[in-house]
């Protein structure tokens, strides 16, 4: 089993109800996710997130980041990884 661990130096710009906040990128078994109010929250290649209302604004990375078939952000890693593609990474950025 694979417990959370932290990308240094990585982080994001995550939104909900109108307010940003920047918050540090986590990875487990490959996928990505964000430090949210002492949990996680799992990132989306769409901008969404696994908490309702929460958006992913903008992702400062250095990891090759991929999906897989449901939009899941991740590494290469995982499974059925396919590498974003342009548009992917412009959704990304806000």
């Amino acid at each position: 089993m694979s417990l959370f661990k932290v990308v240094e130096g990585d982080c994001a710009i995550v939104m909900s109800g109108g307010i940003y906040k920047q918050v540090p990128i986590y990875t487990r078994n490959g996928y990505l996710f964000a430090g949210v109010s002492g949990g996680f929250v799992r990132l989306k290649a769409d901008g969404s997130t696994s908490k309702p209302k929460m958006l992913l604004e903008h992702l400062e990375t250095e990891l090759h980041l991929c999906k897989d078939k449901t939009g899941r952000l991740g590494t290469p890693e995982i499974p059925d990884a396919k590498p974003l593609e342009a548009r992917d990474i412009l959704l990304i950025e806000g």
